[in-house]
């Protein structure tokens, strides 16, 4: 019984999967591939994602520098190799931590050449529970003047089938494969295959998007430009992280969308407008938001669909109190309450 699909998939007739008419043996099969490869591979897209001006994000030191941490979901629990794409120049090494939850791994990655090259790193776990992890990025030069990394961007690896023969989690909701020689012709369609497609579907339906990934780098050379890359969000940052989406079903579905900040420099408190609200953190280092969406009217208007705005919120508060708009200024001070990371993620 082979937990199997096809890539891409062999969608079912949409005659053939009408209410009243007879069920055709060839459309549960399809049906059951495409919820196979919906898991395995569908909807597998970047968790990370985030690019420097030449030079920005460089490192000359010969020891390895702490740059940049970003919080990121899990596929599922079944996706555990994480596929890291760095776009780099100079000779070097790039240390990369994958946490989730109690489960770490780490990954060296060697770079080398007078040209910018791409390298791949693919972080394995073992087992884990964790819906949201940590991964971290240090640099160092081993030759030359310094290392500098151009971009990132970091996916779950796609399963190929036949996919394991066990259950798999997606943001707590469980998933089991379908055994697709179960499905065919002169099988008996039984009332648990209907219900552990609709469980499947729901579960599918939960699995997170990432809509904003930024990191701030610490400890940057910032070799060859006189544009030094963020070390917290300041002047200018506030408008470069809304992010505008269409979330299909967002009107009538009751959805959560999650944010992870990272804080700096707190003594007592820093308040800041996100999707509508006030949000108070307390304490430096990772704080997790559980957030409701906001819809965008004037994209809505354009795209004739509703169009939700994630990110901070250009008030008030946050241009003026934050000085996330003090262009002039400079925005906030060092030596004040910073944010150092922001990731959001939605289904």
């Amino acid at each position: 019984m082979s937990n199997s699909f096809v890539s891409p998939p062999t969608i079912a007739d949409p005659q053939t999967v009408v209410a009243g008419l007879p069920i055709s043996a060839g459309a549960i099969t399809a049906l059951g591939q495409t919820i196979n490869y919906s898991f395995a591979q569908g909807g597998i897209s970047n968790v990370i994602s985030q690019a420097w001006i030449d030079g920005a994000c460089s490192q000359s030191l010969t020891t390895y520098q702490s740059m940049c941490e970003w919080t990121l979901p899990a596929a599922s629990t079944m996706h555990q190799d994480l596929e890291v794409y760095l776009l780099v120049h100079g000779t070097g090494s790039i240390r990369l931590t994958l946490a989730m939850g109690g489960t770490t791994t780490v990954d060296e990655v060697a770079t080398s050449g007078g040209s910018e090259a791409l390298y791949l790193s693919t972080l394995s776990l073992a087992t884990f529970t964790a819906t949201f992890g940590t991964l971290t990025l240090e640099a160092k030069r081993t030759s030359g003047g310094a290392i500098r990394i151009a971009s990132i961007m970091a996916r779950w690896a796609p399963l190929s089938s036949p996919l394991p023969t066990e259950q798999g989690t997606i943001v707590g909701q469980l998933f089991t494969p379908l055994g697709i020689s179960r499905l065919g012709v002169e099988k008996p369609l039984s009332a648990r295959v209907g219900h552990r497609m609709l469980d499947n579907l729901t579960a599918l339906r939960g699995r997170f998007r990432t809509w904003v990934s930024w990191s701030a780098v610490d400890n940057a050379d910032n070799e060859g430009t006189s544009l030094a890359p963020a070390q917290w969000i300041g002047a200018g940052d506030l408008h470069r992280l809304i992010s505008p989406t269409h979330i299909h079903g967002a009107e009538t579905l009751p959805l959560v969308i999650y944010c992870a900040v990272r804080a700096a420099n707190i003594v007592t408190e820093m308040t800041f407008d996100i999707l509508g609200a006030r949000q108070t953190l307390t304490a430096n280092g990772w704080t997790f938001l559980t957030l409701a969406l906001e819809v965008d009217a004037e994209r809505s208007s354009s795209f004739k669909l509703p169009v939700y705005r994630v990110g901070l919120d250009p008030s008030q508060h946050n241009m003026s109190e934050n000085g996330w708009d003090d262009v002039v200024g400079g925005g906030i001070a060092a030596a004040g309450p910073v944010i150092t990371a922001l990731c959001i993620w939605g289904p």
